[in-house]
C-alpha cells in the first residue's frame, strides 16, 4: 500500500501529465534505480560451464551427501 498523501500527489501529477499513476511510478523507479549489468559482465558468469559433470537426480545428495538429511 502507498501512503494516502503520496497517492494523492501521484494522482494530481498523473492528471497534470495526462498519464497513469502506474506510469509515473515506473518512471520514478527507473530514474532512481541502477539497472543490473548484462549477465556476461557478472564475475560469476565465468563459472558457468566450468565443471564437466553429468546431471544429478538429487542435488541435495550431490552437494551435501546422502546422510545430510534428518
Amino acid at each position: 500500500m502507498i501512503d494516502e498523501d503520496l497517492d494523492l500527489a501521484l494522482e494530481r501529477q498523473a492528471l497534470e501529465e495526462r498519464t497513469s499513476k502506474a506510469a509515473l511510478i515506473r518512471r520514478y523507479v527507473r530514474e532512481r534505480l541502477k539497472p543490473l549489468p548484462p549477465i556476461h559482465e557478472d564475475p560469476l558468469w565465468e563459472f558457468v560451464g566450468s565443471v564437466d559433470a553429468d546431471p544429478v537426480d538429487d542435488i541435495d545428495d550431490f552437494l551435501y551427501g546422502p546422510n545430510a538429511r534428518p
